[in-house]
């Protein structure tokens, strides 16, 4: 039997414990009573992720007593549990931010010691360690085999990330126009809720890994819409790739027209209009390729 926390620990990084922190909030929302069951297949069509970041997220709310694993079922325990004693603190949300924009800006090597990374940034080894998590569940950090981490460089040049964006206007739109294109009504209000979100939060500097990485979350659910493995693989690989341009771009100003933008298209899906869904997210992957 897990060991039961009242508190986060440090391996939970920082990605999961956003992720556990959004399945608390939309449990609320929905009324959910002790005793009520969970899917992870669900939980995961439902947030855009893979199945991966949702066990480690129910793992973290095991822990906490949240939930309990039963075989292939998960029961509900303590939905009242506080979202907030999720959220990540401030100091490894900077660090995320920190680390990532100095590697797209080649100001740190692509193999980087923790040791390195503290004198550096004069971080504690617990944000180090929960920011170098987190960087690696979103695909940026990986750990070496036998010391230290390496960053990934995303493009190598701004030549490859304008051909990225031509790839995924040649992709995105038309997977919206797939005849197996399908996204349940719940599906679609867990999204809008999340842009709708966006919108409203105070805009903060260390909220800019959150802010990307709702935004790619939401493209990601598009293209599982399709039902086509390969769309779905690309876009992820596409998430991956422009994970660091992401975080060195964003700004108050472009997440909240991105929000907008990525609501405009879900208006037209709710509309049952899907070509213009798919002509909407072309003008938002058009614009996206100007923004430097």
């Amino acid at each position: 039997m897990p060991l039961m926390m009242t508190e986060p620990d440090a391996s939970a990084s920082p990605f999961h414990r956003d992720l556990a922190r959004d399945i608390l909030l939309r449990l609320r929302a929905r009324g959910a009573r002790p005793g009520d069951r969970l899917s992870r297949l669900g939980l995961a069509r439902e947030f855009g992720v893979s199945r991966t970041p949702v066990l480690a997220a129910l793992a973290l709310l095991e822990r906490l007593g949240v939930v309990a694993t039963e075989g292939r079922s998960v029961r509900i325990l303590d939905p009242d549990y506080d979202p907030a004693r999720l959220d990540v603190a401030d100091e490894t949300a900077r660090l995320v931010l920190r680390i990532a924009r100095e590697r797209r800006d080649g100001n740190l090597p692509e193999d980087v010691s923790e040791r390195m990374l503290r004198q550096r940034t004069g971080a504690s080894r617990t944000a180090l360690q929960e920011a170098l998590h987190h960087l690696e569940a979103v695909g940026i950090a990986t750990r070496n085999r036998g010391h230290g981490w390496r960053l990934s460089v995303g493009f190598a040049s701004e030549e490859e990330r304008v051909a990225s964006y031509r790839f995924r206007l040649m992709l995105e739109p038309a997977a919206l126009l797939e005849p197996r294109f399908s996204l349940s009504a719940d599906r679609m209000a867990a999204m809008r809720e999340s842009q709708e979100v966006a919108l409203r939060r105070q805009w903060r500097e260390e909220d800019v890994p959150r802010f990307y990485e709702g935004a790619a979350a939401f493209h990601l659910a598009l293209a599982q819409g399709c039902g086509n493995r390969f769309v779905i693989q690309a876009v992820e690989m596409q998430n991956r790739l422009r994970h660091l341009y992401g975080l060195h771009l964003l700004n108050r100003e472009r997440a909240h027209e991105a929000a907008r933008e990525h609501l405009g298209i879900l208006d037209a899906l709710e509309l049952g209009d899907r070509p213009l869904a798919a002509e909407r997210m072309r003008a938002h992957l058009q614009g996206s390729i100007a923004v430097r």
